[in-house]
């Protein structure tokens, strides 16, 4: 029983850790040509209202590239599942954070 329990723990780490790391976006607003856009890095954290306590932190930047003689920026996004304190997951869930 105890070698069934920790295969079942073993696959379920093994499933939630193969999930893609890279995401492709089809949003023509994700890219920039010409000057870097100002504001940028920009973070969020907002919270997740299915999870009382647990909120995500979303940073945004521009990455430089070339094409075709122009430059041309990239949008980055960065999330991250971080902890919230009650009162801060309370304020975020009503926007009023």
């Amino acid at each position: 029983m105890k070698y069934l329990m920790m295969m079942l723990v073993a696959f379920a780490l093994v499933g939630c850790s193969a999930q893609p790391r890279t995401i492709v976006s089809q949003d023509p607003g994700d890219t920039v040509v010409g000057d870097r856009p100002e504001g940028y890095p920009r973070t969020v954290v907002k919270a997740l209202p299915d999870q009382p306590g647990f909120c995500v932190e979303v940073t945004e930047s521009w990455k430089e590239g070339q094409q075709n003689g122009d430059t041309v920026w990239t949008k980055q996004k960065t999330v991250e599942s971080t902890a919230c304190t009650k009162t801060r997951w309370e304020r975020l869930s009503m926007g009023k954070y």
